[in-house]
């Protein structure tokens, strides 16, 4: 498997602030903002594919029957100048290696165009791949670290944890992904992934 190492925060708090934060940019957070924006910008989803919420100003979309990874949409979804075609989800637990969690957007456009509609974004090279806003956690740390280390086909050290935005070509389509992985605990993952929340994971 190729890896890279790799908002209504609440319905009575700031919810235009969600509304205002495209959703391709609260997605290179890699944490629950995400799914608060999708949540405010639900709207633009309705011909496209069923979304489930919650009662916290979370959204996700429903999983296909057959688990197949990807849910496309029926109708493509277009923000800050790209096509939404689908939603990629994968998870895998690698024992020793530890445990990985990707989701994020399939796009039509090219990774260069990509980059080009999220210039804020301080793309670096990765291999094939494009990685931004790389953090880390290690054993006894309570917060989140820039990961100024963060490099192609080594997994996390034994105890911590990686999150990052990647940008790669899967199949020929390009992919905008959040990717966790490491020494992944649910107390870890749950705050990030609201949609993984009581035991659907």
């Amino acid at each position: 498997m190729k890896r890279v190492l790799v908002f209504l925060a609440l319905l009575s708090g700031a919810a235009s602030t969600a509304a205002a934060k495209p959703l391709t940019e609260s997605l290179l957070r890699c944490d629950s903002q995400f799914f608060n924006a999708l949540y405010a910008e639900q709207a633009k989803f309705t011909h496209a594919a069923p979304l489930v919420k919650d009662n916290q100003g979370h959204a996700w979309f429903a999983l296909p029957k057959d688990n197949a990874g990807i849910v496309w949409f029926a109708q493509p979804v277009h923000l800050q100048q790209l096509t939404l075609s689908g939603y990629y989800t994968q998870q895998s637990d690698l024992d020793e290696f530890g445990k990985y969690f990707f989701w994020g957007w399939v796009i039509e456009e090219s990774p260069q165009a990509v980059m080009a509609a999220l210039p804020a974004a301080h793309w670096q090279s990765a291999g094939d791949d494009y990685i931004t806003n790389a953090m880390i956690k290690r054993p006894g740390d309570s917060a989140w670290q820039v990961n100024n280390t963060a490099v192609s086909g080594i997994a996390p050290a034994k105890g911590s944890v990686e999150k990052l935005a990647m940008l790669s070509v899967t199949k020929g389509k390009t992919t905008l992904l959040c990717s966790l992985q490491g020494s992944v605990t649910e107390e870890i993952l749950l705050p990030l992934r609201p949609d993984l929340t009581g035991g659907k994971k």
